[in-house]
């Protein structure tokens, strides 16, 4: 049964990440700039547990309550690295707020570059590591960077694939707009 609902979700995330940028928009037309795919009806996320860069045990059930960007990335990626610093500002502005930024490495380099990576963006929100795929894999994130945002139920409300300014004009109504519903 949980591996029926997580092939489902792989091939709905597929799917809709085949869509051309010009169909997969967040709002009509106030963010035509910020091409995210939001869903008409939400999606159980797959759940996981990981370690962050300290080694301790992080499972996604302890984000419930809060929107999650759940970013998978890795150092190797240039569009993973480019839009790192804007998830960050995005962490700043919002995580008193009820959105944060969870990012899952998918580097299989020593965990001691990750880390170095993390240290010289000084980035604040956790990182989990994924370097087998085993949390990518339900996502659908065989393209990276690709990012799904959760509601505080933890339930997939939209995707977005390939590099965006998390903190960008369209980006900041759109996390604005989740907040106020």
């Amino acid at each position: 049964m949980i591996m029926r609902k997580l092939c489902r979700l792989a091939i709905i995330l597929a799917a809709i990440f085949s869509l051309s940028p010009s169909i997969a928009i967040a709002h009509d037309p106030a963010l035509h700039g910020f091409r995210v795919v939001t869903f008409k009806r939400s999606i159980a996320a797959p759940e996981f547990i990981l370690k962050n860069l300290s080694g301790e045990i992080v499972k996604l059930e302890q984000f419930r309550g809060d929107y999650i960007l759940l970013n998978f990335w890795a150092t190797w990626c240039p569009p993973c690295v480019k839009e790192m610093p804007s998830m960050e500002r995005l962490q700043q502005k919002f995580k008193d707020k009820g959105i944060r930024v969870v990012a899952i490495s998918l580097d299989k380099e020593p965990q001691a570059k990750v880390a170095a990576f993390v240290a010289r963006l000084n980035l604040s929100f956790p990182i989990l590591l994924d370097p087998d795929g085993i949390v990518s894999d339900p996502y659908g994130a065989n393209a990276l960077p690709s990012t799904f945002i959760l509601n505080p139920d933890g339930r997939v409300i939209a995707a977005a694939k390939g590099e965006r300014d998390w903190y960008g004009e369209d980006a900041i109504s759109y996390f604005d707009e989740l907040l106020e519903q």
